[in-house]
């Protein structure tokens, strides 16, 4: 396999997992109770408490709207890399500055996911952020031209 073949496939590879975790996390968060708080009191307490600063925002529907953006978000990461991959492969090898974001961003991910998440969102930050760092370095680190072709 070519080494810019690789770095498609590792592109690929990261934004079908991005737009799998955000589907995952939109169904987490209307369709199942998998993002829900154990304890169905939590929810009650949550869907009764307000933030300071604007008394019309309680905590659920904070909790709700963010994880729902948050999972939009993994959906629209993993879309456009899907797209840039697939139809401007050039464009993403050669210019830096969207891979560069990706990196940074998978890299918070990852930070947030050590700090404040569960290890299974911490994990697969990792994967996301190794496979999306191989599919960019690769190409900078031996020069290869991406094909016109592929």
């Amino acid at each position: 396999m070519r080494k810019s073949n690789f770095s498609k496939l590792c592109w690929f590879l990261s934004s079908g997992i991005l737009i799998s975790s955000g589907i995952l996390h939109i169904h987490g968060i209307f369709f199942s109770s998998d993002l829900h708080p154990a304890p169905e009191r939590i929810a009650e307490q949550l869907k009764t408490t307000s933030i300071q600063m604007d008394q019309t925002g309680n905590f659920w529907n904070l909790w709700i709207g963010f994880n729902a953006m948050f999972g939009a978000g993994l959906v629209f990461m993993g879309s456009l890399l899907l797209y840039l991959t697939r139809f401007h492969f050039n464009f993403l090898s050669k210019k830096h500055y969207i891979s560069i974001l990706y990196v940074c961003t998978l890299s918070f991910f990852v930070w947030i996911g050590q700090k404040y998440m569960i290890d299974d969102f911490t994990l697969v930050m990792i994967a996301l952020l190794a496979l999306y760092a191989i599919g960019f370095v690769l190409p900078v680190v031996t020069k290869i031209k991406p094909d016109e072709n592929l």
